[in-house]
């Protein structure tokens, strides 16, 4: 086959997220070329691009190839041929050769019916399943947690969440089949770059440059056999993904209902600075600031041994002061990161998860952390009364030790539930906490 260099590169650029550095099927080092397609996977996820020029089989090896690509002029034609377990390249300034695998050793796609399929806004759902993406877990152990719950129908909605803190977006598009899938974490960062690589494929009656350019970019989804998902972005590449088997916690029904106890405006950028004024305290207070809402304005504060600091912002349009929360500084720091305008912070519950809504963003969970507040302590008068000595049959943990719901158990105690209600949980020591996370 002869293949222009840029437009090669191009293609290994779209293909290498695919490509593991490690496998233990060697063939997935290399991308397959034939079939006027090439092809590139991981085992989990697999990109398929058109590529006419390639009509015969044969396996590239990625990483000897794209380095060699460097350094060769990219308006120049190659030629690629492979033989006797060897691929060949030439141009006008050189040649090189490469070891390769036998075609037929490189894992297939198989044939499996489709469930439900469906033409989607891809801008609309590419940029949601990114923007839940930092809200997952990063511990391989808990594989229904690592990825991005995407519940199909009308609407859809997409969640991602790690236990403590969670995001949701309702989306203006719907799928003809109700379903739960969830899709893994690097697939989906797979399925973002792929789709800032293809075109746009513009609308067919185009008389201007202007519906070309707004145009939505449009993919095609299909679910396909048990765990199998597939989305065609235009007419250029396509994108398979084995989902991760098991069921999601029903983050829908963590969502806060009813009115809240109290809501805030506050502009993100003065927010983050003041907790990053706070911060290096709060590191040695369990990661910990505290946010009290008064008077209009918001104070952010943390203690260490011996230590005490706080930074006050205005607030706009409080409502349902006075009210207090406590939260992990590093939670609130990565929600705040690149945010310029104004976050509204919502309360339902004085000892229920913090919401947090930015634009058209998703919406965003976080649960607090449990902290003994000034107005909570014990009077000298109560420390010096002694308690009556009682003996129990069956004692109850001591209150510092009890032990937090996580934003999954909530969702199967709501679940239990006749009449879902606004998440609440239990008190919790910030130091548990903390043992957790680490």
């Amino acid at each position: 086959m002869e293949i222009q260099v840029n437009k090669l590169r191009e293609l290994m650029e779209l293909l290498k997220p695919a490509v593991p550095k490690k496998s233990a099927i060697p063939s997935t080092a290399y991308i397959r070329l034939g079939e006027g397609k090439a092809t590139a996977t991981d085992l989990e996820t697999m990109i398929i691009a058109d590529l006419p020029e390639a009509e015969e089989p044969m396996l590239l090896p990625f990483a000897s190839i794209a380095e060699m690509l460097k350094y060769v002029p990219g308006n120049e034609m190659i030629r690629i041929e492979a033989q006797n377990k060897k691929v060949s390249l030439a141009w006008s300034g050189g040649t090189a050769s490469y070891p390769t695998e036998a075609v037929q050793d490189f894992p297939v796609l198989p044939e499996v019916p489709t469930k439900a399929e469906e033409t989607i806004d891809g801008d609309t759902l590419i940029a949601a399943l990114l923007a839940a993406l930092p809200y997952g877990a990063t511990e391989e152990s808990r594989p229904v947690l690592c990825g991005v719950t995407l519940v199909l129908g009308s609407p859809i909605e997409v969640a991602a969440g790690d236990g403590y803190r969670m995001s949701h977006q309702v989306l203006g598009l719907s799928f003809p089949l109700d379903e739960k899938i969830i899709l893994p974490a690097h697939a989906v960062r797979i399925l973002g770059h792929v789709f800032s690589k293809t075109p746009r494929t513009p609308p067919s009656s185009a008389d201007s440059l202007i519906p070309i350019i707004t145009a939505k970019r449009q993919l095609h989804m299909a679910l396909a056999g048990e765990n199998k998902v597939r989305l065609d972005l235009g007419r250029t590449a396509s994108v398979v993904i084995n989902l991760v088997q098991g069921s999601p916690p029903d983050f829908l029904k963590l969502i806060p209902k009813g009115e809240p106890i109290l809501q805030s405006q506050v502009f993100a950028p003065q927010l983050e600075a003041a907790v990053k004024r706070v911060r290096a305290i709060a590191k040695d207070g369990k990661n910990i600031v505290r946010l009290v809402f008064a008077d209009g304005n918001l104070t952010v504060s943390a203690t260490g041994e011996d230590q005490e600091i706080s930074a006050t912002i205005d607030t706009l349009n409080t409502q349902g002061e006075p009210g207090r929360t406590a939260l992990d500084y590093t939670y609130l720091l990565d929600y705040l990161s690149g945010k310029q305008g104004i976050v509204t912070v919502s309360q339902y519950d004085k000892t229920g998860p913090v919401a947090f809504q930015y634009q058209n963003s998703p919406r965003v969970i976080i649960m607090p952390m449990f902290v003994e507040w000034d107005d909570e302590k014990p009077t000298v008068a109560e420390e010096a009364e002694p308690e009556p000595e009682t003996i129990e049959e069956n004692p109850e943990v001591e209150p510092e030790e009890k032990l937090e719901p996580s934003l999954e158990e909530e969702a199967v105690e709501a679940e239990a539930e006749p009449e879902p209600v606004a998440a609440a949980p239990t008190e919790t020591p910030a130091k548990r906490k903390r043992k957790r996370k680490s």
